[in-house]
């Protein structure tokens, strides 16, 4: 009777470390969402900036890990280490920034030009209180729109 239960459970396992495994391959295998295609929930620099930093659940079902066509002027350009463009949007919060890390270079914007960028918005990060540091959202994987 022991042995039988043993099989049993051994028979579980099996199934459960193949049913974790396709998942895996298909989590893995899974394609790139095109950004430049997709429908993007529109939204200002400013506004998008409040709601996430308000910290609100509401704010992150609606934004993060969505595509986000945000518009709004530009206060900084650079480039990150992997020589990616960063396009700094102003965030109407002194030392807050819409931080959007582009897929292509755009070429000739200088501060003060006003952009639409869509890609996906990963959040709100960086913010000390102790500091008065004010944190930034971040969009990645960003084209013009």
């Amino acid at each position: 009777m022991r042995r039988k239960f043993l099989k049993y459970i051994f028979f579980l396992l099996v199934i459960l470390v193949a049913v974790i495994v396709a998942i895996g391959i298909g989590v893995w295998n899974k394609p790139h969402e095109n950004i430049k295609d997709a429908v993007a929930i529109k939204t200002g620099a400013e506004a998008l900036y409040q709601s996430l930093s308000d910290k609100t659940s509401q704010a992150k079902s609606m934004y993060v890990n969505k595509v986000v066509a945000v518009t709004g002027k530009v206060v900084r350009v650079m480039k990150n280490q992997q020589e990616h463009q960063v396009v700094f949007l102003q965030s109407g919060v002194n030392g807050g920034s819409v931080n959007c890390t582009m897929e292509e270079n755009i070429e000739n914007i200088k501060e003060g030009d006003t952009l639409t960028l869509k890609g996906i918005c990963i959040g709100y990060s960086g913010e000390d209180d102790e500091m008065g540091l004010r944190g930034d959202v971040f969009l990645v994987r960003c084209y013009r729109s």
